[in-house]
């Protein structure tokens, strides 16, 4: 009996995931405003290595972000707190139709690869383009990391423990309970 894709992503929503938005700089786009900008929701992301140090993102092969990517010379990665809900919707597409994903968001531009950094996030990586593999329907796009920024950096370890990252789980947004 052949695995349904219904069953396969049935299964693999059962694995928590932290959110994400991958965020970058077409270079095809015209110098000023949003339209040069774009992000998308992923949950799909992951450390690679420490030494260099990479990350991977898994981007659709048939979505507006991959054809990006594949110009862009980085990206930027924005890892959500559990506060962003409505950013991760923006980037997802499931915000207010008409209006760009930016409005009123504040953010930084990264150094490296030119892309908005979203501020508020618990962390952002700002990479350059490392390599890109293929992955069925999907490309596995890696990134070494080049700077990073904390929120909360300067807290106490206690202040940390305060810090609440934005989850999906099973179809659904999800925060961090209580440790066992």
């Amino acid at each position: 009996m052949a695995l349904s894709p219904a069953d396969f992503k049935a299964a693999l929503g059962r694995f928590a995931s932290g959110v994400t938005v991958v965020t970058l700089r077409d270079p095809d786009a015209g110098p000023d405003g949003d339209a040069g900008h774009h992000g998308m929701t992923a949950s799909a992301f992951c450390s690679l290595s420490l030494d260099p140090p990479l990350v991977l993102v898994c981007v659709g092969n048939r979505g507006d972000t991959h054809a990006r990517l594949l110009r862009a010379d980085g990206f930027a990665i924005n890892i959500l707190n559990d506060a962003q809900v409505d950013v991760s919707n923006r980037f997802a597409g499931w915000g207010s139709p008409g209006g760009s994903p930016w409005d009123g968001l504040s953010f930084q531009l990264g150094a490296v690869s030119g892309a908005r950094l979203i501020d508020g996030s618990l962390a952002t990586l700002d990479c350059k383009r490392w390599n890109r593999l293929d992955g069925g329907d999907h490309s596995i796009f890696i990134g070494e990391v080049h700077a990073t920024t904390l929120r909360g950096e300067t807290l106490r370890d206690e202040a940390q423990s305060e810090l609440s990252p934005l989850l999906y789980f099973s179809g659904r947004y999800r925060t961090v309970g209580t440790a066992p």
